[in-house]
């Protein structure tokens, strides 16, 4: 069917994109989370979201170099983004959570705590933006 065709274009045109898109933005993101003063980067809960963004920038990498007109390629791309998205759905709360072990541990210094908080808003529209790409990939035509 026509619908069949043109479903299968999108899904394939959505691979391509997301596929280069995803690991430059969660890169970017790990950059920042980088530029973190290292006493929040040793907290267990920056640690851990730390973690994500690595383990979720090597498995959306693994789809660098596979052929989009293989189905089986753009199922299991389809199958890991959900895997990130489900995987990044605490990632507000436990840097929110590491934030507080920071200050628990360090107390609150002005200058820091205005870094972290304009770290905090870039950080947010990033993953604002992410999601909205997690979203769309797996929205298929019939979901409309």
């Amino acid at each position: 069917s026509p619908w069949g065709v043109l479903q299968n274009a999108c899904e394939k045109a959505s691979f391509a994109f997301l596929r280069q898109e995803l690991p430059v933005r969660l890169a970017n993101i790990m950059k920042e989370i980088n530029l973190l003063p290292d006493n929040l980067l040793r907290t267990p809960s920056v640690g851990l979201v730390q973690s994500w963004y690595m383990q979720s920038f090597q498995e959306i990498l693994e789809f660098k170099d596979k052929k989009a007109d293989d189905e089986k390629v753009t199922c299991d791309f389809t199958d890991a983004v959900i895997k990130v998205r489900n995987r990044h759905d605490d990632v507000i709360p436990t840097m929110a959570q590491g934030v507080l072990e920071y200050k628990e541990t360090y107390g609150t210094d002005p200058v820091v705590s205005q870094n972290v908080q304009h770290f905090l808003d870039r950080f947010y529209m990033s993953r604002i933006s992410i999601r909205m790409l997690l979203n769309q990939s797996d929205e298929t035509p019939q979901d409309h």
